[in-house]
C-alpha cells in the first residue's frame, strides 16, 4: 500500500516544478534597451500628498500673482504667494520647502513644479 501512494505522490511533486518563462532575444539593432521607467506625473497628480493637493486647490489656485510651489521627491513641499515677482516667489516657495525637507534635502532637494499657475516643462 506505501509503494502504491509513493508512486502516485512522486508524478505530483515532478508535476508542480516551477516553470521558467524563455527571455525575449535581444534587440538586433545592438542598442541598450534600460528597462521602463514609470514616468513622472504632470499637474495635481504630481502632487504627492494630499495635504498638498488640499493646499494647492484651496489656497495656491486662488492666490495672487507671482507665486510658486515647490515639492521634494519625498512629500516635503511650500508654496509662497503675493512676492514682488517670480524671483522671489520661486526662493521664497523653495526656502521654506527646504526647511521642511531638512533630513531628505541632500538626496531629493525641493524643485518649483509650478509658477503663477504654470507647471514645471509648461513655461
Amino acid at each position: 500500500m506505501r509503494k502504491g501512494i509513493f508512486v502516485v505522490f512522486i508524478p505530483l511533486l515532478v508535476g508542480c516544478a516551477t516553470y521558467e518563462q524563455p527571455m525575449p532575444a535581444e534587440p538586433s539593432t545592438g542598442e541598450i534597451v534600460e528597462p521602463s521607467l514609470e514616468q513622472k506625473a504632470v499637474g495635481e497628480a504630481s502632487l504627492m500628498t494630499n495635504q498638498a493637493l488640499k493646499s494647492y486647490r484651496e489656497g495656491y489656485v486662488h492666490a495672487t500673482k507671482h507665486k510658486a510651489f515647490a515639492q521634494s521627491d519625498v512629500g516635503a513641499w511650500s508654496w509662497k504667494s503675493n512676492r514682488t515677482s517670480i524671483k522671489y516667489a520661486i526662493e521664497n516657495s523653495l526656502i521654506d520647502c527646504q526647511k521642511n525637507n531638512k533630513k531628505h534635502e541632500a538626496e531629493y532637494p525641493c524643485k518649483i513644479i509650478n509658477v503663477d499657475g504654470k507647471w514645471a516643462g509648461e513655461r
